[in-house]
């Protein structure tokens, strides 16, 4: 198999396993797409790249260039984006359950703070009175690709529940705040296209409801991310053309239905952008033929956790034998002392051997990012494939780099 040219085996050869490979000019292709479909002569629409999916300096600098925004979710994700030399106005913070020390990096960043809570209020107030502050409301419903990411509804932890929200803009009024928008995200990896204007939809309603009980404008309406890219199992990908003509509708009429004012409409895609572009590569070890038959890879939920965490599926690839027809049935491990190392159950594969490469496609957010040293087994490489050159950007992690945090007593 080749990723953009390269073929995986020499990958491996040069880089070792497991090893993540990103392809630099496929990101760009794909914010430059998602920016060309919501464009519109009469509303304004601004992206905020959502950092979490993947937070690598060097990915996060392609955004800068492509004129994004960033959303960041933590200090340590607001600290990166200004050394990178973005423009605080162009930071939004959303964090939850904000520590006072959250809230002091986000106000002395001079970022936009989206809060979590009307209690979060009462705490940013206690270290200083932004001129713009903005919600994160939670409308009630949401949805996504699994139980665990969905972010929305009665069941998730985030956002003011839009019952509460005029109580939470009015407290904020009262504390002599003057300028406002208004935040929700719903969930993460949805390829339903009627997803994303319903739940415009249903939140400039509830937005509606707090211009008309406080008179308050809006400056900006952030619908969140959550636009989806197909994994295993899929049966197509999201046309985000028809997301955007459908929301841009939806957003141009209740404005104006609504007397919203003149808001920017605002999006936060992660996985959208990065997701399709980056694969992990990694090396089987060994085959165990018994009570089920186990294909055991050099990479473990400490390289790649979606599976472990919330049954995410992604699809495989064995090198070399792309064509070949399946041949057995396996679940995919790793090596890590944990029984929830599981990547797949009854996976149909070609005839795998010891030494063969297993391709994880679709794995460029939510993967490294998310890697760590659980039983010492170390993060791995990250490789980027930039106007057709190979150039490592993250070398691999070491047991001198674990020590180096350890003091002795």
């Amino acid at each position: 198999m080749d990723i953009s040219g390269f073929s995986t085996s020499h990958l491996a050869e040069q880089y070792g396993t497991p090893l993540y490979v990103y392809d630099f000019g496929k990101i760009r292709q794909n914010a430059r797409r998602l920016k060309s479909a919501f464009t519109a002569d009469d509303i304004k629409v601004d992206f905020y790249y959502a950092m979490k999916a993947n937070c690598h300096p060097e990915i996060v600098r392609i955004f800068i260039e492509e004129g994004f925004g960033l959303d960041c979710v933590s200090p340590g994700e607001l600290k990166l984006a200004l050394s990178l030399g973005i423009n605080a106005e162009k930071i939004l913070y959303t964090g939850n359950y904000e520590s006072p020390e959250d809230l002091q990096a986000a106000y002395d960043a001079g970022a936009k703070i989206n809060l979590d809570d009307i209690s979060s209020l009462e705490r940013l107030l206690r270290i200083g009175k932004p001129e713009l502050i903005a919600y994160r409301i939670n409308p009630g419903k949401g949805r996504g690709k699994y139980e665990q990411i969905t972010t929305g509804g009665d069941k998730a932890k985030f956002g003011v529940p839009f019952e509460k929200a005029v109580t939470a803009y009015r407290n904020a009024i009262e504390a002599g705040i003057t300028r406002f928008g208004a935040h929700m995200m719903t969930g993460s990896g949805v390829l339903d296209e009627e997803h994303f204007p319903a739940m415009l939809e249903l939140f400039l309603n509830e937005l509606g409801e707090i211009r008309k009980e406080l008179g308050i404008h809006f400056e900006f309406i952030d619908m969140g991310g959550g636009l989806g890219i197909p994994y295993f199992g899929d049966e197509h990908e999201l046309d985000v053309g028809t997301v955007a003509e459908e929301t841009i509708k939806v957003f141009r009429q209740k404005v104006k239905e609504l007397a919203l004012g003149n808001p920017t409409l605002v999006l936060e895609p992660g996985r959208y952008l990065v997701g399709d572009a980056g694969w992990m590569i990694s090396r089987v070890n060994g085959i165990k033929c018994g009570y089920r038959t186990f294909v055991g890879i050099d990479a473990g939920f400490n390289t790649l956790i979606r599976s472990a965490l919330y049954g995410a599926q992604h699809p495989i690839v064995v090198d070399g034998k792309e064509n070949h027809k399946a041949m057995m049935t396996a679940d995919i491990c790793g090596q890590i002392c944990e029984n929830t190392d599981i990547f797949t159950k009854d996976r149909q594969l070609p005839e795998v051997q010891e030494g063969d490469l297993l391709i994880f496609t679709q794995a460029g957010a939510y993967g490294s990012v998310m890697a760590m040293p659980y039983n010492l087994r170390f993060r791995p490489a990250e490789v980027a494939i930039v106007d057709g050159t190979a150039k490592l950007i993250t070398r691999r992690e070491t047991f001198d780099d674990y020590m180096s945090r350890i003091l002795k007593i």
